[in-house]
């Protein structure tokens, strides 16, 4: 089978590690076996090589400047010359803004087709985001119009494509996956023994593990964290991330909130861990809800992206947006609650039925040939 040819646009990429890029990494590491031969194409944020082999995937990294209206700009066209050099049968792009619009503008030159993928929905999400001016309105409409398929990662999204007017048969559920083998649930025994090695006492542990800014409400969550602590007594909140509010939340943090920093290694921490907690103004699909979920932890989550999907028929606490008392009853009700095998094997089942890295891999391989071997086309 000859190798299919996939460019794979993204605002960044390694060495940089979030929720996006850990999973892109995963997932390119997987395409090859599928007949798929992918390359990056990223902006450059650091000393990184222009051309470089990152993980033995090519990854090109474009220089864009400082000034942004310049840097959206550059991002395009040198985004086109790499791809004239590339030559990919399909373009995956990865974000709505500079990635889809390069991977538009690619389109109109070559006839290549175009696979996007909105990163989340809401408030602070893409479609929100180019909507609140005439002019961005307009540059949305376009690109909406010229991508070729979507691959939709939550059902908050597919409503907010679909209210778009694009169509049910250009929308592909694929959501994000996780490593299953690397997430395997953790015995009462390891579970002991990693919090003696951590140092996390033996009281009931909540996890965060994500970005430390404003949108992922960690400030709010750990102002609460006392009358959660009252209500039981010996908890302990671990917070791992960094970000803009890391300093200011160590200098605040009461008793028993713990802020270790960035980890490589996250399993760990599941693994000592009864429940995982995600408070967030806005997500796409949290990586790290999939990863508690396959380590088969109660969570607690607001109700954006993904989280209704994962969390719905028992298996999760939602909560509202902006609901202190809310977040701080369930939180408290997760951490109380007798340990429970049943649920947490049919937590972990979820995540084996639909949202395995391995799943998510061969669903964007099937969509890329589809893609790649239908006539050229201008979506309606």
């Amino acid at each position: 089978m000859t190798p299919l040819k996939v460019a794979m646009l993204t605002q960044v990429y390694l060495p940089f590690i979030g929720g996006a890029e850990k999973q892109l990494a995963a997932v390119l590491q997987r395409l090859p076996a599928y007949g798929i031969e992918p390359m990056v194409i990223t902006r450059r944020h650091d000393a990184s090589p222009v051309d470089d082999r990152v993980e033995g995937v090519p990854v090109h990294r474009i220089e864009v400047g400082r000034h942004r209206e310049l840097a959206s700009i550059t991002y395009t066209l040198k985004g086109i010359l790499a791809l004239r050099r590339f030559r990919p049968d399909v373009v995956h792009a990865f974000e709505l803004r500079s990635p889809s619009t390069t991977a538009v503008a690619w389109r109109a030159l070559s006839r290549t087709p175009v696979l996007a993928k909105v990163l989340r929905g809401g408030t602070l999400g893409d479609i929100a985001a180019l909507s609140r001016k005439p002019s961005d309105r307009m540059r949305l409409q376009r690109i909406l119009r010229k991508i070729d398929a979507f691959a939709v990662i939550s059902r908050e999204i597919d409503d907010e494509l679909a209210a778009e007017g694009v169509s049910a048969e250009r929308r592909l559920f694929i959501p994000n996956g996780v490593d299953l083998d690397s997430y395997l649930p953790a015995t009462p025994t390891e579970t002991t023994s990693l919090r003696d090695e951590l140092g996390l006492g033996a009281g009931p542990v909540a996890l965060f593990a994500g970005r430390l800014e404003r949108e992922k409400q960690v400030d709010r969550l750990i102002e609460i964290w006392p009358r959660v602590r009252a209500a039981v007594p010996g908890a302990t909140l671990v917070v791992v991330g960094t970000g803009s509010l890391e300093e200011s939340l160590k200098a605040g943090a009461p008793e028993g909130v713990r802020l270790v920093g960035k980890q490589t290694a996250m399993r760990p921490w599941f693994a000592a861990s009864d429940v995982f907690v995600l408070p967030s103004l806005a997500e796409g699909l949290s990586n790290a809800l999939l990863e508690a979920m396959a380590m088969g932890l109660r969570c607690v989550a607001t109700e954006v992206g993904a989280a209704p999907d994962l969390l719905g028929d028992g298996l999760g606490s939602l909560v509202p947006v902006g609901d202190p008392d809310a977040l701080c009853s369930a939180l408290s009700s997760a951490l109380a609650a007798a340990p429970d095998a049943a649920l947490a094997q049919r937590i972990r089942a979820r995540i084996e039925r639909d949202y395995s890295i391995d799943a998510t891999a061969r669903k964007l391989a099937e969509a890329y040939r589809k893609l790649a071997h239908r006539p050229a086309q201008t979506p309606a």
